[in-house]
């Protein structure tokens, strides 16, 4: 019996270099998973890359050293039945405009179709509202998404399952068949923290020392660059004593470093600026952080909020969507209302005297994260889709 064929077409692109394509590290090694997991071939259709590399986070392959066959389209070109020609079944980009005609293409040649969705209506408003201060541009942008999701909406009732990323999505679509829930993360088993070691890091909680704060992402609104240095000069104000690391680079950059010499925070706040995910920045935040903050002010389900949690380090952030949906999930943290930044502090201020609490949740965080790591989400997501083929 002829196994079955997977396609996968995500919107991730990949880069090309000569002979060699270069990869999000991520998705490659999500990829292998699949072929480790699913039970025939694998192939990918991808896009090429129009930025410019990243500083970490890549794998570069010749086409020959692929464990997968992977297409590169040209620059601008759809997904075509042609490509899909093979396929028993096909993993789109939901989120990805130019993926919504793909659930159309499979019932032609009889194949299935899932598509992975992350992003929902109410988080693309925001970032178009946020990224723009002309209203005129903004209306257009909206009318764009709206009559995006009309076609989304009509993809998806043709396709067989959806995979959610994050409980904002799951509830969204909550209407469509066959669909699961999980949440985007790039923590490996080996690389959760282990009871030694979150044992040491919260013995450092009973010792009357700074309260050790973080961050990591893209210093832009959307994430909340600019309420972070806000925070830290609040949590000055009111004499708590704290360091404050903020990882990651982004528009906002030279706007926080400003606000941090002109508010003389230099000896509370760090900008450590863009590292390396897994040989800096997941054994810093293992062994030197007491508290995560994540002052998202759109819904999307950053994979920072599990990757943080398999740190045994507990989140305070904005009740956004996405947030508020995972705390209705576990008891991992502390959430106030979008832009309220003294409601962040309060709770920072509590948590600093009562340092017990931070240590319950801290062992939740791991208890729930061990649940959804990086090849328990992937056995699960492979599993979906097999139910649909076998």
């Amino acid at each position: 019996m002829k196994k079955p064929h997977l396609v996968i077409t995500p919107s991730i692109p990949v880069w090309k270099d000569k002979d060699f394509l270069i990869f999000n590290r991520q998705f490659y090694d999500g990829v292998l998973l699949y072929v480790k997991m699913w039970g025939g071939d694998i192939s990918c259709i991808m896009s090429p890359a129009k930025s410019d590399l990243p500083k970490f986070g890549l794998v570069k392959k010749k086409q020959t050293e692929l464990p997968f066959r992977c297409h590169v389209l040209f620059e601008n070109e759809p997904i075509s039945i042609d490509h899909l020609e093979e396929a028993s079944i096909v993993l789109a980009a939901g989120d990805s405009f130019q993926q919504l005609h793909v659930s159309k293409l499979c019932k032609k040649i009889n194949a299935r179709c899932v598509y992975i969705i992350e992003y929902i209506p109410e988080t693309r408003y925001q970032i178009a509202s946020l990224n723009s201060k002309n209203i005129l541009m903004t209306l257009r942008r909206c009318l764009y998404i709206w009559n995006g999701e009309r076609k989304r909406l009509a993809a998806f009732s043709l396709a067989d399952g959806l995979q959610t990323n994050g409980t904002a999505a799951f509830y969204e679509y909550n209407q469509f068949q066959n669909k699961i829930l999980y949440f985007d993360t790039r923590m490996h088993k080996n690389l959760l923290i282990n009871d030694e070691n979150l044992e040491k890091r919260l013995n450092y909680l009973s010792k009357n020392q700074p309260l050790r704060l973080a961050f990591s992402g893209r210093l832009i609104s959307m994430k909340g660059g600019d309420h972070l240095v806000k925070m830290a000069m609040l949590l000055k104000q009111r004499n708590i004593d704290f360091h404050l690391t903020i990882y990651g680079a982004g528009e906002l950059e030279d706007e926080m470093n400003k606000y941090i010499n002109k508010h003389q925070l230099a000896n509370n706040v760090f900008m450590a600026g863009a590292v390396d995910f897994y040989k800096k920045l997941i054994p810093e935040l293992i062994r030197n952080v007491d508290l995560f903050v994540m002052l998202h002010r759109q819904s999307d389900p950053s994979c920072t909020y599990l990757e943080t949690l398999s740190c045994g380090i507990p989140i305070v952030g904005y009740k956004n969507r996405a947030f508020s949906g995972l705390l209705e999930q576990a008891d991992i943290g502390w959430g106030a209302k979008l832009d309220d930044l003294d409601g962040i502090v309060n709770i920072i201020e509590h948590l600093n005297l009562n340092r017990e609490k931070i240590s319950e949740k801290s062992k939740n965080s791991i208890q729930f994260a061990r649940h959804h790591d990086f090849e328990t989400t992937f056995k699960n997501r492979i599993n979906h889709l097999y139910n649909l083929v076998k």
